[in-house]
């Protein structure tokens, strides 16, 4: 039995908030504790499930969520093409250890296989005998791609937008304080990935019900016609935040003014069809949230009412392919509640 994870640490990225911390973390410790108490299954399932949650965090800061229904492959995958070109001070270039990056994310890649062979998470009709190598193979893995992926995620968090960030997540708001932090984290000048991750965390936040955040980060930006003060990534994030929760999960505001104000968000936007393709993808594949499931018949109408707001064709067509899902989800579910409550 493997006992040098007992002595193992993480180094928390400065600017990481608690709860994506929080989130790396549960696993971690989980998984130290399976290997005090020599639960061999719930230390295979917990190694895997430190990886995914560690992507999933990447992915996040990155301002590209994964839906909550992603597979773990497609997770990691996505989450080590994110980072692995971040620059920053004792990053190197190198391709030899960039190859042997990607060697890491490989045999991360495999814990899934293991999971699914030895770990919990899995009902069985016999159990299987796990080999002290099986184990350390999945402690060696995920260990050694979630600290190369902390370090990277140490520099993509090191700008000053991170604290904003972070606020939105977990703090408060007076009127015009946004807008007036946004002013100062000078949109148009931002990277595209960081005009993204700040959208997206924008509209999660209007999602959440905070009115301040709505008028000063969503509804002026529908209103505007200007792409330089709106970037089109930072509207596309913004999009995509009032329908999908930093869980993953879709949610929308209680009063579902979202609907209208990511079409309105949208409306300048270049490549509406593609923007609303990605999302429909993550809405196809996302669990709904306990307050979506009362919601989506609110949403459906809405979005049937808002959709001319696109101002391109094939856009509109995406836009009603998502309304459409979403009515045929709900009326399933619906039709299977009510039948087992008649039950």
């Amino acid at each position: 039995m493997p006992t040098h994870v007992l002595n193992a640490e993480l180094k928390k990225p400065d600017a990481l908030d608690q709860t994506s911390w929080a989130a790396i973390q549960d696993p971690f410790v989980r998984l130290k504790k399976a290997v005090g108490d020599q639960d061999r299954p719930l230390i295979v399932g917990s190694a895997k499930e430190m990886v995914e949650a560690t992507a999933r965090v990447v992915l996040q800061a990155r301002g590209n969520p994964a839906s909550s229904g992603d597979d773990y492959a497609k997770v990691l995958g996505l989450a080590h093409k994110a980072i692995e070109r971040q620059p920053g001070p004792g990053i190197t270039k190198d391709a030899a250890v960039r190859q042997a990056a990607d060697a890491a994310r490989k045999l991360a890649g495999l814990l899934r296989e293991l999971r699914n062979s030895y770990g919990t998470g899995h009902g069985r009709s016999t159990l299987q005998q796990i080999e002290d190598e099986v184990l350390e193979t999945c402690i060696d893995g995920a260990l050694l791609w979630v600290r190369w992926a902390l370090r990277r995620l140490q520099h993509v968090l090191a700008g000053a937008l991170q604290p904003l960030i972070n606020d939105l997540r977990t703090g408060t708001f007076a009127m015009g304080g946004l807008a007036a932090r946004l002013e100062a984290a000078d949109l148009p000048n931002l990277t595209s990935d960081d005009r993204r991750a700040l959208g997206v965390a924008v509209g999660q936040r209007a999602a959440r019900n905070t009115f301040t955040v709505r008028i000063d980060g969503v509804e002026a930006c529908a209103l505007s016609q200007d792409d330089v003060a709106w970037p089109s990534e930072y509207r596309e994030g913004v999009a995509e935040g009032l329908f999908i929760d930093q869980f993953g999960q879709v949610q929308v505001d209680e009063q579902v003014l979202g609907v209208k104000l990511a079409a309105e968000v949208l409306s300048t936007h270049a490549d509406q069809a593609r923007v609303l393709g990605d999302l429909k993808e993550k809405l196809s594949t996302a669990a709904w949230s306990p307050s979506f499931v009362s919601q989506w018949g609110r949403v459906v109408a809405e979005m049937r009412l808002h959709g001319t707001s696109l101002r391109q064709e094939a856009a509109r067509q995406v836009w009603s392919e998502i309304a459409d899902y979403l009515d045929t989800t709900g009326t399933s579910y619906t039709t299977a509640q009510n039948s087992t409550n008649w039950l």
